[in-house]
């Protein structure tokens, strides 16, 4: 459900605001935060599903997001669990980074297969700006996000037999 509703709003609201053609990049963003709340292996399930749900609302070849998400969520779920204090602002620069990071892999990644779809000149900018939007808009979609990860855990089940 989550994924679904950030597929629409990526598709619907978050492409009408843009700053210099540049948006946020909610699909990403819910990439890193379920990297961060649910571990590595769960990260990048949800991050190869966001990225192919992605690829379909988008112009780009299909798999080119789900062949760069897992890889952001694996290594920001590595590297928060390394980290000594979460404070407010070393997790806003850690996500800012992230989709810094995660925003420079789609492009590298997009040039290798053919899909030169950015200005080289312009590149450097257009990742800033897209770093700094995404953080903007990630407190309320990290509620979402951590509440999505804890919902789905197992839980522990004890099973009591009658000794009868």
């Amino acid at each position: 459900v989550v994924l679904l509703s950030a597929t629409l709003a990526q598709a619907t609201v978050c492409s009408e605001f843009r700053i210099g053609g540049v948006g946020v990049e909610l699909m990403l963003l819910v990439t890193i935060l379920a990297g961060i709340h649910g571990g590595p292996e769960r990260g990048a399930l949800v991050a190869f599903w966001a990225g192919l749900l992605y690829d379909s609302v988008t112009t780009a070849p299909l798999g080119l997001h789900a062949l760069v998400f897992p890889s952001i969520a694996m290594a920001v779920s590595s590297l928060e669990r390394r980290m000594l204090r979460n404070t407010l602002a070393t997790d806003a620069l850690a996500v800012a980074a992230a989709v810094a990071t995660g925003s420079a892999a789609v492009a590298a990644v997009g040039e290798i297969f053919g899909q030169a779809s950015f200005d080289p000149g312009t590149l450097g900018q257009r990742i800033l700006v897209s770093a700094l939007l995404t953080t903007a808009v990630a407190a309320p979609v990290n509620r979402v996000v951590a509440w999505a990860a804890a919902a789905g855990l197992p839980v522990t089940i004890e099973l009591r037999r009658d000794q009868g």
